[in-house]
């Protein structure tokens, strides 16, 4: 009877044990979930990359945390408009409204992506710092599509899962993923995060009352008037349009971009200046100089331009032409293979796939179906001889096939000459009807091409920075034209978006600094998001603190249980 009771003691006591171990594992994972959910929400993180550099402007630079400069330009700067636009909408009796930074993928998708972490982290900072002004949302783009329909520029162009929106009230912009980082001309993989000069140019530009200037040049016998859709892109895309007589007019001081569509007369230039005596040519090189950017469309049809051309020759960019018989043409490309119309006179063209060219179409390039993109009546853009090819090798580890681009160094000028599309691999091209030129393996047409001239821009006594200035070529005159560009069929307008965005970059606040991955150790410090500073020294302690804690708790459990087992 004895036998029987002590077993049944024992039994109940294996039970409640049992019981016991359930509950805590239940409660820890509870715990860990709770943690978890809250860490999120709260940010509750130790940033480890604080004190990356030794440099005393760039002491404060961290991958995490958003810098004191950073936070104060957003609060002196942007907030007070929130805060004045919202007091006139609630005396008319409307709700208060937010900057919503939106991302176009679910939040589990965009945290355990490589790169969109790290704008997610500047993105729910700004949030937690500002949670009266600041919302943060994400739309998963691929089930619910029509949720990001307004902030198309026009029913052609797309949005994509790795876009970062930023809105306010009607005014928005749209941002890659590629904006956010830095890259190197012979690689995919970037070397630095500028999340805080592009988040800063966003915020600014959606809550302040003027936006940048785009200026359609009209005195050279350009289209002004046939490209109702085109100058619409350029609207939406955050440009007040305005059309420019280079010659007589001052171009804006806002002015972030000049596009010239199929000019048909010369630039003016010294020697041969009109009634105004003025240099377009040397104007257009001193706003250049201001590390702004020149769009030009040309076809088979653009006339010589002697002025124009010599200019544009400097940035490595000619007009292909050829002479059948005496009589010179420009090229006329032609593909009988990857084509839209019977003839082949409609080339679709081919993505360049690395440099400096290709990151203007990689949002586009992540599609598992690339958008087609059409040259109708194209010309070539040939590179001037000045110029000489740099090759680069393929490079498997960062994903990159091999590639080459122009470069051109001479009296302190340093200019890099791109490919954005090319012609096809049985791409030809005509002069005066006649096969002129044929695809090679090592030389296909350049269709449309982007120049950068690089310059240094010093920011501060310790900091200096890279900036460009951008000469994009297009060499088809119908690539914007209102037929293509309002077609589900075509990737133009996406290309236009992406090279408006690229090109008419806002001006960057000049006390905001990129933040390089070069630098891996650990830093001396490392702060807690809500202020606590835990030093190395702590740091370790704590480590070693919390790493020892289930250890204890076990070897205690263990002495116990043994203990007890004994003395039954």
């Amino acid at each position: 009877m004895k036998h029987i009771e002590n077993r049944s003691g024992r039994l109940g006591r294996r039970a409640l044990f049992s019981l016991i171990t359930a509950l805590v594992l239940v409660c820890v994972i509870l715990l860990n979930l709770l943690v978890s959910v809250l860490g999120q929400e709260n940010l509750w993180q130790i940033d480890e990359t604080v004190n990356r550099y030794t440099n005393p402007s760039m002491k404060h630079l961290t991958l995490y945390t958003p810098t004191e400069p950073f936070v104060k330009l957003i609060g002196d700067s942007a907030i007070p408009m929130v805060d004045q636009i919202n007091e006139d909408r609630a005396a008319n009796g409307e709700d208060p409204i937010t900057i919503n930074i939106i991302f176009c993928a679910d939040r589990d998708v965009v945290w355990n992506h490589d790169q969109m972490r790290y704008v997610l982290y500047t993105a729910l900072q700004l949030e937690k710092e500002y949670k009266q002004h600041i919302s943060v949302s994400f739309i998963n783009i691929n089930k619910n599509p029509s949720a990001v329909q307004k902030y198309k520029a026009t029913s052609a162009t797309r949005i994509y899962s790795s876009n970062v929106i930023f809105e306010f009230g009607t005014e928005y912009r749209v941002y890659s993923l590629n904006n956010f980082f830095v890259k190197n001309e012979n690689s995919a993989t970037p070397w630095a995060y500028n999340g805080e000069k592009h988040f800063a140019n966003a915020i600014l530009a959606v809550t302040r009352a003027e936006s940048p200037v785009a200026c359609f040049l009209s005195n050279h016998g350009e289209n002004v008037e046939g490209i109702s859709a085109f100058r619409e892109l350029v609207e939406k895309s955050g440009y007040i349009v305005q059309d420019l007589n280079l010659e007589t007019d001052n171009i804006p001081e806002n002015c972030r971009l000049l596009i010239s569509y199929d000019p048909q007369t010369d630039f003016r230039a010294f020697g041969n200046m009109g009634e105004a005596e003025v240099s377009e040519i040397d104007k257009l090189d001193k706003y250049l100089d201001g590390c702004f950017s020149f769009l030009l469309f040309v076809d088979n049809k653009t006339p010589e331009l002697p002025n124009l051309e010599e200019y544009l020759e400097e940035w490595g960019v000619t007009i292909a032409r050829g002479t059948v018989d005496g009589k010179e043409e420009n090229y006329t490309i032609r593909d009988t293979v990857e084509k839209l119309d019977k003839d082949g006179y409609t080339p679709i063209a081919t993505y360049a796939t690395a440099g400096l060219g290709a990151s203007i179409t990689s949002d586009m390039r992540e599609n598992a179906y690339p958008a087609k993109v059409i040259f109708p009546q194209a010309t070539a853009i040939s590179m001037a001889h000045a110029y000489k090819y740099t090759y680069v090798a393929a490079d498997e580890t960062a994903g990159t096939s091999a590639y080459r681009f122009g470069t051109y160094y001479r009296n302190g000028i340093t200019r890099y000459f791109n490919d954005v599309f090319l012609g096809g691999a049985n791409a030809a091209a005509e002069v005066c009807g006649q096969q002129y030129e044929i695809t090679t393996e090592n030389n296909s047409f350049h269709l449309m091409t982007v120049t950068t001239e690089e310059r240094v821009v010093q920011e501060t006594n310790y900091f200096s920075q890279q900036d460009r200035s951008f000469l994009a070529v297009i060499g088809s005159t119908e690539f914007a034209s209102d037929q293509v560009l309002t077609s589900d069929a075509y990737g133009n307008a996406d290309v236009l978006m992406a090279t408006l965005r690229a090109l008419g970059r806002e001006v960057a606040p000049a006390e905001l600094d990129i933040i390089a991955f070069k630098n891996y150790t650990m830093d001396l410090e490392a702060s807690l998001a809500g202020g606590l500073m835990v030093t190395n020294s702590g740091l370790i302690t704590t480590c070693v603190f919390l790493a020892a804690i289930p250890a204890l708790i076990c070897f205690g459990l263990g002495i116990y249980v043994t203990v007890r087992r004994k003395y039954k």
